[in-house]
């Protein structure tokens, strides 16, 4: 009968320890999947807008580090969201180039430090002007309702909010839709709707994004500033937005009775535009259902349309 051999156990153990040091020596070559732990140096840090131009609020930038053991790099930038690490081409990221995306937003001023084995290794400042939007509105009556309405947008005060309103605003999404809500002395809304003929809106128009939450940072519902509308929820905004043509703070701040509407925007440049929409006629009241809340709301007909907003910086 065949004998099988056993090693003595003093054997196993040193060929077990044996085993284990190849492998660490393997690690530290680069084998199963490590990375480089080596210091990074970068000896030069740019940044630039992912599109043609200068950096904007909002919009995408592009970090660019050149140097050596890149791979061993992080960004931080406490006023740039969505820090990401390119891979892909043309921004493919090496151990010499690494490219880093990240979306300007909360501040107008910030800086963005490299960071390599817990230690800064490179800083620089990133710097975008105010946010602006720029709304062309046309109709009502006679043709009464014809210019533009500037929103300069406190991105650094309510970032949550300002970012959503300009993703809807870059979508093209207010293209179209119709302000739909007019109360005296009070608001006009609008953001939701497509064009009616009648006191009766249509559907709403579908909106692309999840609502957002309820940002109180913005500032005051005083005359000419925007606002967030609503639903009964308090985290249920989406595309819909009013301004306040009087100062409305007594009932649309957070108080006893509201939790209150997130203010993101001064227009008071457009005051002449915006009391206009308030003075187009004729105006028909809305049917039942037509809007959350009836409090005397009407909708003017002809309708006053956005034909186009865009960003303008």
């Amino acid at each position: 009968m065949q004998q099988r051999l056993n090693a003595p156990a003093s054997a196993r153990t040193v060929g077990a320890v044996l085993s284990l040091v190849a492998l660490a020596v393997l690690a530290a070559c680069g084998g199963g999947g490590s990375s480089n732990s080596s210091p990074a140096t970068v000896s030069a840090m740019a940044i630039a807008s992912s599109s043609p131009g200068l950096p904007v609020y909002g919009q995408p930038v592009i970090v660019t580090l050149t140097g050596t053991n890149l791979s061993n790099v992080s960004l931080t930038a406490p006023g740039c969201k969505n820090v990401t690490l390119l891979s892909t081409a043309p921004d493919v990221s090496t151990d010499t180039t690494a490219y880093f995306q990240c979306t300007p937003s909360g501040a107008y001023t910030s800086t963005i430090t490299a960071t390599s084995n817990g230690s800064a290794v490179s800083t620089q400042t990133l710097t975008v002007p105010a946010p602006i939007v720029t709304m062309k509105v046309s109709g009502g009556g006679g043709g009464s309702v014809n210019g533009t309405i500037v929103f300069n947008l406190r991105g650094n005060l309510a970032p949550i909010t300002v970012d959503n309103f300009l993703a809807y605003v870059n979508a093209g999404f207010y293209n179209g839709t119709i302000f739909h809500r007019v109360v005296a002395g009070f608001v006009v809304q609008g953001g939701g709707y497509t064009a009616t003929t009648s006191g009766t809106l249509p559907a709403a128009k579908t909106t692309p994004y999840q609502p957002i939450a309820l940002e109180l940072t913005g500032g005051s519902n005083v005359q000419w500033t925007a606002a967030m509308a609503r639903q009964s929820g308090d985290n249920t905004a989406t595309s819909q937005f009013f301004f306040n043509l009087a100062d409305n703070h007594l009932t649309l701040d957070p108080s006893a009775n509201t939790d209150g509407y997130a203010v993101f925007a001064d227009v008071t440049s457009s005051a002449a535009v915006i009391q206009a929409i308030a003075a187009a006629s004729p105006c028909t009241a809305l049917l039942s259902g037509g809007l959350p809340l009836q409090d005397g709301s009407c909708v003017p007909i002809p309708n006053v349309v956005i034909t186009s907003a865009s960003q303008t910086q």
